[in-house]
């Protein structure tokens, strides 16, 4: 763990660097507001070394948004992600999205505004896909495929023992409750929860939370499954209720939507991914 170091820029988004003897890693970087103070921790961190790798675990805004700054600093840097995220930032309208819930996100942590930057920037370099391993030196990633968050989610085992789920498994919050994000599959999702626990990882760090102590993590991967069965079966009950997509979308957010929800998340940024778990278990049940 002690090549391990947390570098986060700022709340909404976590970033850890990963130091081999002879290369480095980024696995994801966190927003775009916070990417001078994430620049800043690397800088403290490699003193006279190089970044040379940013790893993704998903094209989401609040995990990729830092990249074109990242880029400008470091030019060499390759950025490591699925195939699908790569095509999905080679589209227009996601690159759009993503800087407009970067821009929401940056009011709702106190910034004024995000730098300006290139879209160009905001890309993957080199494709990556399950079971291939980045050599750092004295260190290794091994990437594990974990679709059911997005179609292009990863997770990364660092040396076979300290394991980065991707969102797809769910994230843990501050009380230590487990949230899912189910946006494109249930079963996937499910999937990917049986295929992290059989990892048997050492340690978990948790996406949006970090570092999950021993006790929280003998429960980890029962409590993600319970998250995913308890959300899907709150959607279940009020579609035999007849409730339609709107009247879902306002009763889940009445339960999901608390307050600190209201202080990590964009108001679009949440509905969009209700609205996908919603119409992810109307799809999968045929509804």
């Amino acid at each position: 763990m002690d090549r391990i170091i947390d570098v986060t820029g700022g709340k909404g988004g976590n970033a850890f660097l990963v130091l081999g003897t002879e290369k480095t890693a980024l696995i994801d970087c966190g927003m775009a507001y916070c990417a001078s103070n994430l620049i800043k921790n690397i800088k403290q961190v490699l003193c006279k070394r190089t970044l040379d790798y940013i790893c993704i675990s998903h094209s989401h805004y609040d995990h990729i948004g830092a990249i074109p700054y990242l880029k400008e600093q470091w030019s060499n840097s390759k950025v490591l992600g699925a195939e699908y995220a790569k095509q999905t930032l080679n589209k227009p309208n996601a690159l759009k999205l993503i800087r407009s819930l970067s821009m929401q996100a940056a009011q709702i942590y106190g910034a004024d505004s995000i730098a300006d930057y290139d879209d160009e920037m905001m890309k993957v370099d080199t494709v990556i896909s399950d079971g291939e391993m980045l050599d750092l030196g004295c260190l290794s990633i091994h990437v594990v495929e974990t679709q059911g968050h997005t179609k292009c989610s990863l997770s990364f085992l660092v040396d076979n023992e300290i394991l980065f789920p991707s969102e797809s498994t769910g994230y843990m919050s501050k009380s230590g409750k487990i949230y899912p994000a189910f946006l494109t599959s249930c079963s996937e999702t499910i999937a990917s929860i049986d295929k992290c626990q059989k990892l048997k990882p050492r340690f978990i760090i948790s996406p949006h939370f970090g570092l999950v102590n021993e006790s929280a993590a003998l429960s980890y991967w029962e409590n993600c499954l319970l998250a995913v069965k308890e959300t899907r079966e709150f959607i279940l009950r009020l579609v035999s209720q007849g409730c339609d997509e709107e009247q879902i979308l306002i009763e889940y957010e009445k339960v999901f939507r608390d307050s600190q929800s209201r202080l990590e998340q964009p108001e679009e940024a949440f509905r969009l991914n209700a609205r996908s778990m919603i119409r992810t278990v109307l799809r999968e049940e045929q509804f």
